[in-house]
């Protein structure tokens, strides 16, 4: 059986590493697509409010 969507643990708190890394490569995706990674952009080194930003930008995500 699969998760329904892989950035959900089925595990308590941060123990499902598979679902804590899918959450990484997204908000890392996320950073470089907003071009944070630049040290000249305002918010370089900020993952902050990224994935409630952009969680309608792609087809098939919620706002959770």
């Amino acid at each position: 059986m699969q998760k329904p969507d892989p950035m959900i643990p089925c595990k308590p708190g941060a123990e499902d590493i598979e679902a804590m890394e899918n959450r990484l490569v997204w908000l890392d995706m996320l950073y470089k697509f907003e071009k944070r990674d630049d040290p000249a952009h305002a918010k370089h080194g900020l993952y902050t409010g990224l994935h409630r930003k952009h969680y309608s930008t792609f087809p098939g995500t919620d706002e959770n």
